[in-house]
């Protein structure tokens, strides 16, 4: 709790830190014009209270009179030809813009505070407050993987890494940057680690049969997350790790078979209900209930026409995991590596390849190096495995192994669309984690063999991810970056840190 509220408050000095506000502005892209408007969700929770699933905002003539209106360099130069640009990363379809990203936050935030008090909710604070219920999920997942499985580790450990994951995970990132694309990262962040400690949680020591009702809630969790940012919605694998081993039963006739088969209605039933909710409403907006509208979005392409071949797929998985940290001599000591200078040193990573950069302090691997042990970790478990006595190091380790993979398999997802800050929160609490669960597997065997050397290395490699990502919060060119959101704060840590 006391940890809790501490990265509460510093999120929320953090958020109004940017001096953050919905505002409407033009944008130069490319030699084009188009409008930037913050306020998406709050117009997709207007446009739900007055009972439509499209936005009721302005369409320039000549957007909807285009033969193809995803060509953004035509769409750019109409927009500045008559002064009238089209929204910057809105949804298109036939004529009316459309909210591309999860329905969720709208429905259950913007939308009942607008009915509430009259007034629209400002993102930033939406984005404060998912980010205090993001920390509060991850900090309940590790809590429960510390004390179901982390068997042995000390409660200060479990404390730091605790901090390291949360520092990690992009919710600090995400409340300096609080736009629109940040509500539903957050919203994801706040469900998904809260239903995976349910599941985890649904049985008890001592107890023979599963909680129904923490499965059934862990289930909504995690199924709602298809409504907020659906790539999050591979975490119901762990459904089936954590659940299988309550609800098998052999005989269909005991108690126990028919607590087997609730948990198993609980476990699948919201789903099957969200599933179906989240495919009527794609067919209302794209006429087909599998598009969430992604390749309709108004951006820096056309991402109807985009193909992406399976070796730049390959490469922006490589960039999110293993971009290089670019330092520098002078504070704040590190640079956006994929900055469009021409005098960037790391620009031959993503020029002239088929990839979309955006800024980038550095890869997943090189602001949390903990994660370098990851291999070592998951390699050793493997040749330990037939050996090991031990249920539950067993079961660490395949959830550890479990958490890496989706890191990987949403890192293919999102590399195609970009490589930039805001993609690593989709992965970063996943690779973290599962890095964890194989390294305190590891540790634990080497604590009662009398060794310590790897405690001190997982601490050492925790601290000094803590403190680049400090760095990184302090690095110019980001989106909101303090040099130029807030000078005076800028100037001030400058001095602090310059010695």
């Amino acid at each position: 709790m006391v940890l809790w509220a501490v990265m509460s408050t510093i999120l929320i000095l953090l958020t109004v830190s940017t001096h953050p506000s919905d505002s409407v502005y033009t944008l130069q892209y490319q030699g084009g014009t188009f409008l930037v408007d913050r306020s998406q969700y709050q117009q997709l929770a207007d446009a739900f209270l007055h009972g439509r699933i499209w936005i009721d905002a302005h369409v320039p003539d000549w957007l909807a009179a285009m033969d193809n209106p995803y060509d953004e360099q035509a769409r750019g130069t109409l927009g500045m030809q008559t002064g009238d640009p089209s929204r910057w990363d809105w949804a298109f379809y036939h004529g009316r813009y459309y909210c591309y990203f999860g329905p969720l936050p709208a429905l259950l935030l913007f939308a009942p505070f607008k009915a509430l008090t009259g007034t629209d909710l400002p993102t930033a604070v939406g984005c404060a407050f998912l980010a205090i219920l993001a920390c509060a999920s991850l900090i309940f997942l590790i809590e429960t993987l510390w004390k179901r499985y982390w068997h042995g580790t000390p409660r200060w450990l479990a404390v730091l890494v605790c901090t390291a994951i949360v520092a990690a995970s992009g919710l600090t990132y995400l409340v300096l940057v609080p736009w629109f694309y940040s509500i539903p990262i957050l919203a994801s962040l706040a469900l998904a680690p809260a239903g995976i400690a349910l599941w985890a949680r649904s049985s008890g020591d001592g107890h023979h049969t599963p909680r129904t009702p923490f499965i059934a809630i862990g289930s909504t969790l995690v199924a709602l997350t298809i409504a907020c940012r659906p790539a999050f919605i591979l975490t119901a694998v762990f459904g089936i790790i954590l659940l299988w081993p309550q609800i098998r039963t052999r005989d269909i006739l005991s108690t126990r078979s028919r607590h087997a088969i609730l948990s198993t209605i609980a476990a699948i039933l919201p789903f099957l209900i969200i599933g179906c909710a989240m495919m009527a409403y794609n067919t209302a907006r794209f006429d087909d209930p599998f598009d969430f509208g992604a390749a309709y979005n108004l951006t820096g392409c056309d991402l109807t026409q985009r193909h992406v071949s399976l070796k730049a797929r390959l490469y922006s998985v490589l960039l999110l995991f293993l971009t290089p940290i670019g330092f520098t001599r002078e504070f704040p000591y590190t640079m956006d590596v994929f900055s469009l200078d021409e005098a960037n040193p790391w620009g031959f990573l993503f020029r002239n390849r088929n990839i979309i950069p955006e800024q980038f302090a550095g890869g997943l691997v090189a602001l949390s190096p903990i994660c370098l042990l990851a291999l070592p970790a998951a390699i050793r478990y493997f040749i330990r495995l037939r050996r090991s006595q031990n249920s539950h190091a067993t079961q660490c380790g395949a959830i550890g192994l479990t958490f890496l993979v989706l890191a990987v398999l949403i890192a293919c997802i999102d590399g195609p669309f970009g490589v930039n800050a805001r993609y690593l929160c989709d992965m970063t609490w996943l690779m973290l984690i599962g890095t964890m669960c194989l390294l305190f597997v590891w540790n634990t065997d080497a604590r009662e063999n009398g060794r310590r050397w790897l405690t001190v290395v997982i601490v050492a490699l925790l601290i000094v991810g803590i403190g680049l990502q400090l760095l990184w919060l302090m690095t110019p060119g980001r989106s909101e970056s303090w040099n130029v959101s807030n000078p005076a704060l800028y100037d001030w840590l400058r001095r602090l840190f310059t010695f």
